[in-house]
């Protein structure tokens, strides 16, 4: 028998299996308002990268994208908590001394008027896109090129603090002070933040259509009523970048819009845009406008998607441009997917760099 026989009735065995599975892997009722779950999130990628082999070749590279384990749940029906870590690009080109941390860490009370309060650590609300989980992206991964908060604040997107989180009528919104940037005097005699004031981050949603009323947002619902939201967001923290021209506050504008509707026949038409402007000093590299846009049509397991980012950056040859074709097979949601691309992409000069070409596989395992 051919070799690739066994491995793919393997994996129909396997999903054959896990679609049988309850949605909930470890949700322990502890009492009649205090739940406990327990989930793992495993992300196993496969990676061709044009270039990466030391002769020039084709590079492999076989790792973990993300390992994580998720403990959160309620102590009554008002308070309640999340949990989870991470030890992200396990085994990426042979590095297994990677760091394992918190990735968030939160206590969440509910007021009256579904209006939450929340303290710890947890994602800026910037825009959609940056506050949607890893598990339920409509694309391999997130856009992070075009993520450009200041050196130094938080952890991946995260940063500590409190915010508050609440809806009215079509409205959705985020109001959060964070930590940001610490105030501090570095090696050349400047000071950044030197009042050591807060950083303020909020987000303002109108939900045409549905509502998005999770911590954590998606890429894709697999939802049977069409959904469609506008966002904006504002991020600023004043005298927090040092660069060669003066200390610079730190501004970021985000304008999104996001649009999941089923079309019968178990089909369904995604689309998100979200625009970023980062002015962190004119000299500096991370400042600069830039998009994406996701597009897929899902008929029944099966998706095409495409996305592309570009960034402009306001220093000369800082630019990025990337075209980002893939195919979703939705085994089981968001519970057991393959999720693949081929990323296009220039960076810097672009209309006289080199092109790169990454190829990536990622199975998701959400349980």
């Amino acid at each position: 028998m051919p070799p690739v026989l066994p491995l793919l009735s393997r994996l129909l065995v396997l999903t054959a299996l896990l679609a049988a599975l309850p949605a909930a892997a470890g949700k322990i009722q502890l009492s009649e308002d205090s739940v406990l779950n327990v989930d793992v999130l495993l992300q196993p990628q496969m990676q061709l990268v044009k270039g990466g082999a030391p002769t020039g070749g084709v590079g492999t590279d076989f790792f973990l994208r993300r390992v994580r384990l998720l403990v959160f749940g309620s102590i009554t029906k008002k308070l309640t908590f999340f949990i989870d870590t991470d030890q992200p690009n396990f085994g990426k080109n042979g590095d297994y001394n990677v760091a394992f941390y918190i990735q968030d860490a939160t206590i969440s009370y509910e007021f009256p008027g579904k209006t939450f309060v929340e303290a710890g650590f947890f994602l800026a609300p910037l825009s959609h896109h940056v506050l949607q989980g890893a598990v339920a992206l409509n694309t391999v991964d997130f856009h992070s090129d075009l993520i450009r908060y200041p050196p130094g604040v938080g952890k991946v997107w995260r940063d500590m603090g409190v915010q508050v989180r609440g809806y009215a009528g079509p409205w959705a919104y985020r109001a959060a002070i964070l930590n940001g940037v610490e105030g501090a005097k570095l090696d050349n005699g400047q000071v950044v933040n030197a009042d050591d004031l807060p950083r303020a981050v909020a987000n303002v949603r109108y939900n045409v259509w549905g509502h998005e009323y999770d911590q954590f947002l998606r890429g894709i619902y697999f939802t049977d009523q069409p959904m469609l939201s506008f966002g904006l967001g504002g991020d600023f923290q004043y005298g927090a970048i040092a660069t060669a021209s003066g200390i610079h506050s730190a501004v970021a504008v985000a304008a999104d819009v996001f649009l999941d509707v089923p079309l019968g026949n178990d089909q369904e038409f995604v689309f998100q845009s979200n625009v970023f402007s980062w002015q962190q000093g004119f000299d500096n590299t991370r400042s600069g406008t830039g998009f994406f846009v996701e597009l897929g049509y899902r008929f029944g397991s099966v998706e095409p998607v495409f996305s592309s980012e570009y960034f402009n950056g306001r220093v000369t040859a800082q630019d990025l441009l990337t075209f980002r074709p893939g195919l979703n097979l939705w085994f089981q949601k968001h519970t057991f997917n393959l999720k693949t691309e081929v990323a296009v992409s220039r960076v810097g000069n672009i209309a006289h760099t080199t092109t790169g070409i990454t190829g990536t596989a990622q199975l998701q395992l959400f349980y």
